[in-house]
């Protein structure tokens, strides 16, 4: 052992310190605070308790791991498919009568059903199959008050109840009905809906629906429906004495229309053929299409090819107007229109005797709507330059003499004016020489009396 007064003896030391790097340390399994005896000894008893594993190398563990990573990414690069166990029957049955239960539990409520409804969620209606249920259903859905759950609710009671009962539920729910007559007025049950307006003492309603289902099985059959509808469902209800008188001229209508296109019909192609359309009626009616049309419709063809029938046949235009009780204004509108698709001078209908003898419109009528129905119709230029003249104010009857190209009424207005700037400037905004050439004259004749009147 070296001495203190060596210099080896400071810098060494028979104990050494813990070395995590050295493999050669005698002491390095010791425990801190233990002598090695009793470390050696407690260690043998920690490996007799623990079950014995093979000892693997440092290197022998990174062999096994990166082959382990080599086996996975080949297997990732392939197809490789799990091998999953698929359920059993027994395993689906099972599922399906949980899912049912749930369903048993979660859906029999009529306001959790409403409720799933109103939010736009999955629901089943199936499961209420007791009336009273569906009372209880249809109320829940009353309560919410939404227009798309009642009418949910009400498509499913139309399917899964009759009539004979739905109809007195409905009755008691008057908001329920009124939406169910909604319903079926798109369905076009019109029947339906009349019988359900007659148990709601709404008889007015009734026949109009009524009214409408004749029109639902065609044309050929709308008159004997009226006349069914006439005499067999109209005594049930009461106070419809106008509903009544419409039904039974519709009949009377019906009755008319039939000889009348029949015997159009006998007469050649050319002479019951025409494009033109009706401002009031819009497409032209033919002896094709005139029964079912309407009354105007009815009245402007007669007015077209049947003016001058006697009353007493059923063509007359006026007796027409007298059996159907109609307006003098309705009357001349359409007999003017008839007469204009006939290329025929409609003045004579238009024009009576006023004050004094001058003539002025029969029954008021708007002269400025006169003109716009004569232009589309491509009325003669007389029936303008006639019109015009009975327009009372000066400014008035030039507007509209510009409007549809009546020079000679737009000069004679500006002459009446005496306003010569204005009379150049139209002189040199029209190409007629004849209305140049009069424009002119005016002009030329006025200088000359002004000429006169000085001297």
């Amino acid at each position: 052992m070296d001495k203190p007064e060596d210099e080896k003896y400071w810098s060494s030391s028979a104990t050494k310190g813990f070395d995590f790097d050295s493999e050669e340390n005698e002491h390095a399994g010791d425990i801190f605070g233990a002598t090695p005896l009793q470390t050696a000894q407690l260690s043998k008893e920690v490996q007799q308790n623990i079950p014995h594993q093979p000892v693997v190398s440092r290197g022998e563990t990174h062999r096994k791991l990166s082959n382990s990573l080599s086996s996975l990414s080949t297997c990732s690069n392939s197809s490789y498919k799990f091998n999953t166990s698929q359920p059993t029957k027994q395993c689906e049955v099972t599922c399906k009568l949980l899912s049912s239960t749930i369903n048993d539990e979660t859906m029999s409520s009529p306001k959790d059903v409403v409720r799933s409804i109103f939010l736009g969620m999955s629901y089943d209606l199936s499961c209420f199959k007791k009336l009273s249920d569906k009372k209880i259903l249809l109320d829940e859905a009353l309560k919410l008050g939404d227009g798309d759950v009642i009418c949910a609710v009400l498509l499913f009671l139309q399917k899964s109840l009759h009539q004979v009962v739905l109809f007195p539920l409905l009755k008691e729910r008057y908001v329920a009905a009124r939406e169910y007559i909604a319903i079926l007025e798109k369905q076009k049950c019109f029947k339906e809906a009349a019988i359900l307006c007659g148990e709601l003492q709404q008889t007015k309603e009734a026949v109009v629906h009524l009214y409408n289902s004749c029109f639902r099985e065609g044309e050929q059959t709308i008159q004997s429906s009226l006349e069914q509808i006439y005499k067999n469902e109209l005594k049930n209800f009461k106070q419809i004495e106008v509903e009544s008188e419409i039904i039974e001229e519709h009949i009377l209508l019906l009755e008319r229309q039939g000889p009348i296109a029949v015997t159009r019909a006998r007469l050649p192609q050319s002479e019951i053929d025409d494009t033109r359309t009706s401002p009031f009626i819009g497409k032209a009616v033919t002896a094709q299409n005139l029964v079912g049309s309407s009354l105007l419709s009815t009245l402007q063809y007669c007015c077209r090819h049947n003016w001058d029938a006697p009353e007493n046949l059923l063509a007359s235009p006026i007796g027409l107007k007298k059996t159907f009780k109609l307006t003098e204004r309705q009357f001349l509108w359409n007999a003017f229109i008839g007469r204009i698709l006939m290329n025929e001078d409609p003045l004579p209908i238009l024009l009576v005797k006023g004050m004094f003898g001058a003539p002025k419109i029969s029954a008021s009528l708007s002269i400025p709507r006169i003109l716009e129905i004569a232009s589309n119709l491509n009325g003669k230029p007389n029936l303008f330059d006639q019109l015009l003249l009975l327009v009372e104010k000066s400014e008035k009857r030039y507007q509209l003499a510009k409007k549809y190209q009546r020079h000679r009424i737009v000069i004679d207005v500006l002459i009446s004016n005496k306003d010569r700037i204005s009379l150049l400037q139209y002189r040199d905004s029209i190409d007629d020489q004849s209305e140049i050439d009069y424009i002119n004259n005016t002009l030329r004749v006025s200088v000359s009396s002004v000429k006169c009147f000085n001297h």
